[in-house]
């Protein structure tokens, strides 16, 4: 019977299995294979947490953990004919990555779990430790798509002073010049950022910075001027990392040697004030009031970790899961290596169109 329903259907009902389920679905056949493969619905599951060597790759694979089931997987990395380092995450199971070889930044966006990866054109301007911006989003159409903005960076020992944007609805025009950008903000960004950006969706642009006091750059992106934001206890915090809450607005989590860890929401409307959300428990916040840790997420939940085999401390805001706990990092892969990049990402068994 399941053989005879139209692709349509069928693939309609796939769309309720998590991704584990429909896995092993793929394997049943070549038309419930075929099914599995067509444009995935807008998800329907929690994120994963996947995570990647970065600088020097230590491992030839990627690593992603299922929250439902709380196992994880080892992805291998040995379709890339080069070594990547992931950026971001795009959407529709999509990553960002940049080539780890040579210095000048050279990107490709990748589905890590379909094995599948597209180099991006080369940029209009040569560049050295730019930043790196991600839009998405979704068109008239219902289909998503992703813009990548590339600000600063240095070349010939000067600082790179502009911005260009790829946008995957036009991916055949490659990037464009955008226009100039403050060079105080391009020296900023270029040396003291470590790359993670935030698009909220009030239209700004957020990267945190670490120069002297932590504090953030905005961009808006409507008449793409840039502003820095203060951040609460800058001057304290050894740890800050920004990510998108559930909300659409823009959280802040942050911590201190003798200071438990807090989220706070950037609240425009009043002047660019922060306001505290919420305060890891006591019992918790040891292994996390430390410098060194990195924050990965967006929406559902928001992952602290220091290294790949230590537990991690999520941050939920999904009904029923909400409040903070204590997760097994992968300790028992044997892999324990604290230089390795994570995001928060929906996985998806379609077959990317870029």
């Amino acid at each position: 019977m399941w053989n005879e329903l139209p692709f349509d259907i069928l693939s309609h009902i796939f769309s309720f299995l998590p991704p584990n389920s429909l896995a092993h679905a793929i394997c049943v056949c070549k038309h419930w294979h075929y099914c599995s493969r067509l444009p995935a619905s807008p998800p329907r599951f929690l994120s994963w947490f996947l995570a990647m060597p970065f600088w020097r790759p230590r491992s030839t694979c990627c690593y992603a953990r299922d929250p439902d089931q709380g196992t994880w997987y080892s992805l291998p990395m040995d379709f890339t004919a080069e070594p990547i380092l992931l950026v971001s995450y795009l959407t529709g199971g999509l990553v960002l990555c940049r080539f780890a070889s040579p210095a000048l930044l050279r990107l490709a966006v990748c589905n890590p779990f379909t094995r599948q990866i597209l180099a991006l054109p080369d940029l209009l301007a040569s560049r050295y430790k730019p930043v790196i911006g991600v839009i998405t989003g979704t068109d008239s159409n219902s289909l998503s798509y992703y813009i990548v903005i590339v600000a600063g960076g240095t070349y010939d020992a000067s600082y790179e002073s502009t911005l260009e944007m790829y946008d995957s609805r036009r991916g055949g025009d490659g990037w464009r010049l955008v226009g100039p950008m403050p060079i105080e903000f391009a020296v900023r960004l270029t040396v003291w950022t470590p790359n993670e950006s935030v698009h909220t969706d009030d239209g700004f642009l957020y990267w945190i910075t670490s120069a002297r006091a932590y504090s953030v750059v905005r961009l808006d992106l409507a008449c793409w001027a840039w502003r820095e934001v203060k951040l609460p206890m800058a001057d304290r915090l050894d740890w800050a990392a920004i990510f998108k809450r559930r909300n659409g607005r823009l959280g802040l989590m942050g911590g201190s040697v003798g200071a438990m860890g807090q989220v706070w929401e950037l609240d425009m409307q009043a002047c660019d004030e922060w306001r505290t959300v919420s305060t890891v428990p006591s019992d918790l916040d040891m292994p996390f009031g430390r410098g060194g840790i990195k924050c990965a997420g967006a929406g559902d939940a928001a992952y602290l970790y220091s290294d790949l085999g230590s537990d991690m401390l999520v941050w939920s805001e999904t009904e029923g899961r909400e409040g903070w706990n204590l997760v097994e990092g992968r300790s028992n892969s044997g892999i324990n290596f604290s230089f390795f990049k994570a995001v928060s990402i929906h996985p998806s068994l379609s077959r990317s169109l870029f």
